[in-house]
């Protein structure tokens, strides 16, 4: 039997907490490269015409290759190849006859192992790839060059292109005199805007037939990107008013809620304020700060924030930060967390199996955090779909911050959130209400955040 588990115990903050879970960004590994893309000079099933060849390999520059060419396994260990006829991959893997041998067609296998960076999701693999290649050992000869610079056609990058350097530099198998496209993005040379970088999309924003991603300058100012103030607008003198080390011509592009006011400078950068006001002095400004709470409405938020950072950490220190389900004990104290004093407990176990219920549990054992303490228990008997009350039995006592007094929660859950009930609050001090403040759960706001209506009782909290 599964039982859910609900989002939390109070508070709009303490939902979003709760239902908080690890968020993975998932990238696309680099997958090693495939026989075809290795054995391209010459490829797999090559017949050679003398008795004598040579196999080159491509998309593996740099890394460290163990071969053999008599059909064995190639060892790998670290790097090294040392291991029975296993050997190490330098410029060319050199098949020949034996003097025993004869025929048009005798087989060498090359057996490759090589280590393959697949990461971030792969991580580090050990790749082995193979070829079958035929010798000519009726046949002593040189082999054709069709193009006379001193590499047989069948190892030639370029066969009908003179280019005895061999020049590879996108590691291909295709020489770079010959390579109609040199980046491999699938564009050719003669019509891609960056021939040498790899750039699909061919995105060129000043139109200027250079692509993005190698033009030097890419607003056309005569001034180099990485000198620009304004890489993306023209502005050739590079004026800076306000002496920022944004350029004037694009500064308007960094006030994202079009206040007037730029975004390093703008105490609220998403909700408009020309006029910066800012009463409290926190440098957040009036109309993006939270209310500033007085009085029993600051004791009650106070006593959210406690129950919402109480919460938290029983998450993240036996769950990863994610979100309870099924039954589970959890107990934190000053030893195991990042409590100062006292313990908390949340707890959710199986109350009856027909039908399913759980009972639900949170309490605080002189609980103190951040130099605010709370002490009491609230719980509930939930459903199978985690529906019911949640009641504090005795007030829970609570102080912090120069306040101090009792609450009481009589909260509604449906489906593991809150959706209903209300919290009394009593606090004790002078500043505070004489009588308790009903806050009752009217619904949510676009964010999901608890919306509270706010009532006087004429009655007081024991």
């Amino acid at each position: 039997m599964s039982i859910l588990i609900p989002d939390g115990l109070g508070g709009d903050r303490l939902v979003r907490v709760a239902a908080l879970a690890l968020v993975s960004i998932l990238m696309a590994a680099c997958e090693a490269p495939s026989n075809e893309q290795i054995f391209v000079n010459p490829p797999a099933n090559t017949q050679f015409e003398t008795d004598t060849g040579t196999v080159l390999l491509s998309q593996l520059s740099g890394k460290t290759v163990c071969y053999t060419t008599d059909g064995s396994a190639a060892d790998y260990a670290g790097g090294d190849c040392s291991g029975g006829s296993t050997q190490t991959y330098n410029s060319g893997i050199e098949l020949a006859c034996d003097s025993s041998e004869s025929g048009a067609e005798v087989l060498r296998q090359v057996s490759l192992a090589f280590e393959w960076d697949a990461s971030p999701l792969g991580g580090i693999t050990l790749e082995t790839r193979s070829a079958l290649f035929f010798l000519n050992c009726d046949n002593g000869g040189q082999g054709n060059d069709s193009d006379g610079d001193g590499i047989v056609d069948l190892n030639d990058n370029c066969p009908a292109d003179y280019n005895p350097e061999q020049i590879d530099s996108d590691d291909d198998g295709d020489g770079d005199v010959c390579d109609v496209d040199q980046d491999n993005d699938g564009i050719d040379d003669d019509a891609d805007n960056c021939p040498a970088v790899a750039n699909t999309d061919q995105a060129d924003g000043d139109g200027d037939q250079i692509g993005d991603v190698c033009d030097a300058d890419l607003d056309n100012d005569g001034v180099n990107n990485d000198q620009d103030n304004c890489p993306v607008a023209p502005n050739a003198d590079q004026s800076d008013g306000d002496g920022d080390g944004i350029g004037d011509a694009c500064d308007l592009l960094f006030d994202t809620d079009g206040d007037g006011v730029e975004d390093d400078l703008d105490n609220c950068p998403l909700v408009p304020n020309a006029d910066q006001a800012d009463t409290d002095g926190d440098d957040i400004g009036d109309a993006c700060d939270e209310p500033g709470y007085v009085g029993t409405d600051k004791f009650f938020y106070d006593y959210l924030d406690l129950l919402d950072r109480l919460m938290e950490i029983m998450q993240c220190t036996y769950n990863n930060c994610n979100q309870p389900d099924g039954t589970f004990n959890w107990s934190i104290n000053a030893s195991n967390s990042e409590l100062e004093a006292g313990s908390a407990n949340w707890k959710a176990t199986v109350n009856s199996f027909f039908p399913p219920t759980a009972l639900m549990t949170f309490t605080a054992n002189n609980a103190m955090l951040d130099s605010c303490l709370g002490n009491g228990s609230a719980s509930g008997v939930l459903n199978s779909s985690a529906t019911g009350p949640l009641n504090t039995g005795a007030s829970i006592e609570f102080q912090c911050d120069g306040l101090t007094g009792y609450i009481q929660m009589h909260l509604n859950l449906t489906g593991g959130s809150i959706t209903g009930g209300y919290y009394d609050a009593f606090c004790l001090e002078a500043s505070c209400d004489d009588f308790a403040v009903r806050y009752r759960i009217t619904g949510t706001d676009s964010n999901g955040d608890l919306i509270y209506s706010r009532e006087v009782l004429g009655t007081t909290l024991p």
